[in-house]
């Protein structure tokens, strides 16, 4: 019977509001990874080689970390919805002038307005789920909205690259365009910050707005949140940085570090080896990120960090010596599967981490600060590994993917809490 009457009072989970900041999360990712999956291919259709490829997923990247630093604080400060929407309209701008303006020097400003506009809705998007969370299920909630953003990048490489071998080479820019367009229909919806009340109890976000809606109506200047209690000033820099969200954040730009290599070049390295039909590894790795993300959602609220950071570490390691010395297209199919589970539990733990570790009023600059590592890590590890590849071939980049999953653990060692 007590079981039975938790079960009953157990806060819901599975919103409307939940659900669509999920399937936000799922397009803005999948725009993105096919992006940037299919960009080396289409360079390399028009004469370009891996290092410009590289350069040009730098150029994403770059402009994404100066949209995380200033969405931030925008976030926190005038709304979720609002840098969704101008976020997803810049991304689809940027996509589709790629269409009618082809070729290799057009795509610089282009990858600049993609970059730009992701970070926007991206960092928004993630506050917006922490801020529809009964905060009871706050890490098993994460970890299920990471869901959106892991199938996105599993599906998103897959998609690029079938985009990438149909006749008409601007075929990548119209497909990413119309999961643009999709995307922004999604973030128009999503208007929850009207309607606090129809939010979890318990959800940190409703909690804030009852704070507020009282303060108003006691006198109080707008600033005081909680009863006789004023909100902290931060300085101007603090504004934009939240040091308290690198308990996460550095070990994601470690990570990325490595996993750029395989968002960023399995289609190139199976065209070297001559495996066809590359796309099974992302397809194979989206069905393991599914099972790890509905299996292991309730364990970031359960097991130790450092436990399940060390799963996370080992599956990439093993993923990376399996492309590396991949005897025949089978061994680099079934890698897959620990890409899968690597990156199924890498993002929602450390996401969890960066927000679990802060204030609810500084989500937003929480999630600037995991996605700019995220950003930082994918765009410097594609350009350095794009190099590396092209001086050394890609057995050397393999190994240097292994090794800075190897180092994100040793410092996530020194960060991370003993305890659950």
């Amino acid at each position: 019977m007590p079981n039975k009457e938790m079960a009953h009072t157990k806060p819901r989970l599975w919103t409307a509001d939940f659900s669509l900041t999920l399937g936000i999360a799922l397009f803005a990712f999948m725009a993105c990874q096919a992006l940037n999956n299919g960009t080396p291919l289409y360079i390399a259709n028009v004469g370009g080689n891996t290092g410009y490829a590289g350069s040009l997923i730098l150029v994403f990247s770059a402009c994404a970390a100066i949209a995380r630093l200033a969405s931030g604080h925008v976030i926190d400060n005038m709304g979720r919805r609002r840098v969704m929407v101008f976020g997803a309209a810049f991304m689809l701008a940027g996509t589709v002038l790629a269409i009618p303006f082809p070729g290799l020097i057009p795509q610089i400003p282009f990858r600049a307005m993609q970059g730009f506009g992701f970070a926007c809705v991206t960092t928004a998007s993630s506050t917006a789920a922490a801020d529809v969370l009964p905060h009871e299920r706050l890490g098993e909630g994460i970890g299920y909205y990471t869901l959106g953003q892991s199938l996105g990048m599993a599906v998103g490489p897959a998609f690029g690259i079938f985009l990438c071998s149909l006749v008409f080479p601007e075929s990548l820019f119209a497909g990413a365009a119309g999961v643009c367009a999709v995307l922004t229909i999604l973030v128009s919806c999503c208007n929850y910050e009207k309607h606090p009340e129809r939010l979890p109890k318990t959800s940190e976000y409703r909690l804030l707005a009852a704070r507020r809606q009282r303060a108003a109506s006691e006198g109080e200047p707008a600033s005081q949140t909680q009863e006789g209690t004023e909100t902290k000033k931060y300085p101007l820099l603090s504004n934009f940085i939240e040091k308290r969200a690198f308990v996460g954040a550095i070990p994601m730009l470690i990570i990325c570090l490595g996993f750029a290599i395989p968002t960023s070049y399995t289609a190139l390295y199976a065209e070297q080896l001559g495996f066809p039909n590359a796309g099974l590894f992302f397809l194979i790795g989206a069905i393991a990120m599914t099972l790890t993300r509905f299996l292991g959602g309730r364990l970031l609220d359960i097991v130790p960090p450092r436990a399940l950071f060390f799963t996370t570490v080992a599956c990439g390691i093993v993923m990376f010596l399996m492309m590396a010395f991949a005897q025949n297209e089978y061994w680099l199919y079934a890698s897959g599967v620990f890409f899968g589970i690597s990156m199924g539990f890498s993002f929602p733990l450390l996401s969890s981490m960066s927000v679990k570790n802060t204030p609810p009023e500084r989500w937003g600059a929480a999630n600037a600060m995991f996605y700019l590592a995220n950003d930082l890590g994918v765009g410097i590890g594609a350009f350095a590994w794009g190099l590396v590849a092209d001086a050394a071939g890609f057995f050397p980049v393999l190994v240097g993917g292994a090794a800075m999953h190897l180092l994100s653990f040793i410092v996530a060692l020194s960060l991370f809490p003993r305890g659950k």
